[in-house]
């Protein structure tokens, strides 16, 4: 009889490690992607992107009247010039000024500073759609995992603390877990 339970216990070990193994790895992989998912957010725009962004910039600096000139309009007291003028211009808003001056130049200057291989929007949606089914079918299997030890060894098993609520609420039947004959019904 001994003999039974020991080896009973050794199996209920194995399976135990085992089971914990393949927790571990489903939650590797939900760190991996969470991660991954991360990158893509934060990743660089795609370069036409980037030039679209720049035009809409340099379209509504110039819009806003950078250049002001009122010596020109007020007549000439002596104290003022059009170089004061300009140099209040310049301080206010010098990105303005530039894309006033010669907006090709400005945007050929700020398009040599950007990154080559950045993700265009539909890129980038694609991506994270993919990252997001990828993350709910990696946290319904450490949930249906979760649920799957804790039945065999009668004992909660701690939940990641960013664990989808939805997830973790949801019964065994929208997580494909099969009815078990031998647990209470609800």
């Amino acid at each position: 009889m001994k003999g039974a339970i020991k080896n009973a216990l050794a199996l209920l070990q194995r399976a135990s490690r085992t089971a914990r193994s393949d927790l571990d790895a489903i939650r590797d992989r939900l760190e991996d992607l969470q991660a991954e998912r991360k990158r893509v957010e934060t990743a660089p725009d795609d370069i036409a992107t980037i030039e679209r962004q720049i035009d809409r910039q340099i379209e509504a600096a110039i819009k806003a009247e950078p250049l002001h000139f009122p010596i020109l309009v007020r007549g000439n007291p002596v104290h003022l010039s059009v170089a004061g003028d300009l140099k209040r211009s310049i301080e206010s808003n010098p990105f303005a000024v530039l894309a006033a001056l010669d907006p090709p130049r400005l945007k050929a200057a700020m398009l040599a500073t950007m990154p080559r291989d950045g993700l265009t929007p539909e890129v980038r949606s694609a991506r994270l759609a993919q990252i997001d089914a990828d993350i709910l079918s990696s946290e319904v299997a450490e949930e249906v995992a979760c649920r799957e030890v804790e039945r065999a060894l009668g004992t909660d098993l701690p939940r990641r603390p960013d664990a989808n609520p939805a997830i973790i609420l949801a019964p065994d039947g929208e997580l494909g877990i099969a009815d078990n004959p031998d647990s209470e019904t609800d």
